[in-house]
């Protein structure tokens, strides 16, 4: 062996020596080694870590919800707890070195204000008992939400939360934290960030988190949306819940941003086009279309054609008649014509009466003024009788329509509901709505000649109708009524209950007429004079006839009588 190879042994074997002592040197307690799992038992782990002998570690460090997380081979680090029999035994943990970095971590997390996740393990009084790894903490009640009403305490039992470390206990080796400071400061956080890239007309997501009548709240997670109730949808929205419910995923698009404010409004409506925009293409006048009554306003109805397109139906469109009786319920469907499209108001006008013919032109073409129709009386009323001729409207025939010479004062007295009558269509008035008939229209008016009927001086023979205090009423031709005065009874005073009784037959001469109060005036007492008259001048022409001679009786009577025939 030369001298450098003699060398190079020795060098060896004081390695060899020193390894020798270190591997058989004990180790100190709180040293931290790494060894390899040589044995598994139910009571201890073994590890090999270079010593003598191998390490002996609680089985129960290696367990995770009452699972072995080793095997034999596997690599582990773990911390000299204890050295027993003289270095004969060594006593290893994994525990109490997790605990030590566990802590760590906690003093760290505190003195940087970071976060650290925490299991909820049970609730006890006045909180929550959780743990970070091995180290246990409290969360007191009142910390656990941020903006949301706390939930029934065994929604968190089990559950992994994100806490703030508040304050720690070094004595104890434990920790008091915060899940609603750190919900409060990621919350600001996400929000900045929010309104530092959003942007109007973007597309957002969220959930709906309250409705209310005028709109809808929107959780779209770093901060709440307002989607205005006319927002929703381009059609009428009387209320938001028709659409959405709580807890339902909408999609809007940002409309309003307010950073200064931290304000955000979007809408559901905005994700499509305004269909308005195409209403000229889609409602033509006068053609059909259809909607559904929403509203009753002041002079007409709106109705709903298609969301977003509204309909007017004014008042004066739903029938040819003014007065009609067409009464309209909100959810009717209505068919009518175009009129118009008001774009101004945003309204589609229809027509109802449009898709039927006018029942003007039908009733004038069918009973023109002038002609002559037959109906039944429906209604009876102080001025005047309703008749059903068979038309859209009952004609009217008023009281003063139905002689020319009677004053009927009751006509529940002349005439019953159902009596059959026939009169003449006098006036068609179709702004007013009435047609105006009559019954004594059908023969000519006996005013306009009652100077050829009843000539002044005509003597008539007319029956008593009425004996009056102080007059007597007789029937003439025609149903004129014929007046004699108590003063033209008789050339004496007399009284006319003396002279006459209903039914009797008297003979007058009429002296005048009065058109307007419906009434020819008589005198008996002209007619009992002028036929005294009439008798002496036949007396006296008979006489004179046989007389031959200048003095005669009726010569003497002649003159005697002068004054009667003056």
């Amino acid at each position: 062996m030369n001298e450098n190879e003699k060398k190079i042994g020795e060098t060896e074997i004081e390695d060899f020596e020193t390894l020798l002592e270190q591997s058989l040197a004990t180790p100190k307690k709180g040293a931290i080694v790494k060894g390899q799992v040589v044995q598994i038992t139910d009571s201890h782990v073994l590890i090999n870590f270079g010593y003598k002998s191998e390490g002996f570690a609680n089985r129960e460090d290696f367990l995770e919800d009452g699972e072995l997380t080793v095997k034999v081979g596997d690599e582990v680090e773990v911390m000299v707890v204890g050295i027993t029999g003289g270095g004969a035994r060594i006593w290893l943990s994994k525990r109490v070195l997790d605990q030590k970095k566990d802590w760590s971590d906690i003093l760290e997390a505190h003195e940087k204000g970071k976060y650290i996740p925490v299991k909820v393990l049970e609730k006890v009084e006045k909180g929550f008992k959780v743990i970070y790894k091995t180290v246990e903490g409290f969360i007191p009640d009142g910390h656990m939400e941020y903006m949301h009403k706390q939930r029934d305490d065994e929604y968190y039992i089990g559950k992994v939360f994100n806490v703030k470390i508040l304050r720690i206990s070094k004595r104890d080796k434990s920790f008091l934290a915060s899940r609603k400071i750190y919900l409060q400061e990621v919350a600001e956080e996400e929000k900045k960030h929010f309104f530092e890239t959003a942007k109007v007309g973007d597309l957002v997501k969220g959930r709906v988190k309250s409705i209310k009548n005028y709109g809808v709240f929107v959780d779209l997670g770093p901060v709440d949306a307002f989607l205005k109730r006319e927002n929703i949808s381009w059609g009428r929205v009387r209320h938001p819940n028709q659409f959405l419910e709580i807890d339902d995923k909408v999609e809007g698009v940002i409309i309003n941003l307010d950073p200064e404010n931290q304000k955000v409004e979007i809408s559901i409506k905005d994700k499509t086009e305004d269909p308005w925009l195409s209403v000229d293409k889609k409602y033509k006048k006068g053609e059909k279309a259809s909607g559904q009554i929403v509203a009753r306003v002041r002079r007409g109805y709106i109705l709903e054609m298609e969301p977003g397109i509204d309909g007017f139906l004014p008042d004066e469109e739903l029938s040819w008649l003014k007065k009609s009786n067409v009464k309209l319920n909100v959810k009717d469907v209505v068919e009518g014509q175009v009129l118009d499209i008001d774009q101004k108001n945003k309204k589609v006008v229809l027509s109802l009466k449009l898709l039927t013919d006018n029942p003007w032109n039908t009733l004038k073409e069918k009973h023109p003024e002038g002609s002559v129709v037959k109906g039944k009386i429906k209604n009876i009323t102080d001025f005047g009788l309703f008749v059903d001729f068979g038309s859209f409207i009952d004609g009217l025939i008023r009281k003063e329509d139905i002689s020319w010479t009677e004053e009927i004062e009751d006509l529940n007295e002349r005439f019953k509901v159902g009596d059959e009558v026939e009169a003449k269509i006098l006036k068609i008035d179709e702004r007013r709505e009435r047609v105006s008939l009559g019954i004594k229209q059908l023969e000519k008016n006996p005013w306009k000649e009652i100077d050829k009927i009843l000539p002044k001086g005509k003597v008539v023979e007319a029956p008593v109708t009425f004996v009056g205090k102080d007059y007597v009423e007789v029937e003439l031709p025609r149903g004129i009524k014929g007046v004699i005065e108590a003063r033209e009874l008789d050339e004496n005073k007399v009284l006319p209950e003396d002279v006459a009784k209903v039914g009797d037959t008297l003979k007058a001469v009429v002296i005048g007429h009065n058109a307007k109060e419906k009434k020819v005036y008589l005198s008996r007492k002209k007619y009992l004079l002028d036929s005294e008259k009439r008798e002496v001048k036949e007396f006296l022409k008979q006489l004179e006839t046989k007389e031959t001679s200048g003095f005669s009786l009726g010569n003497v009577l002649k003159d005697k009588l002068k004054d009667i025939k003056e």
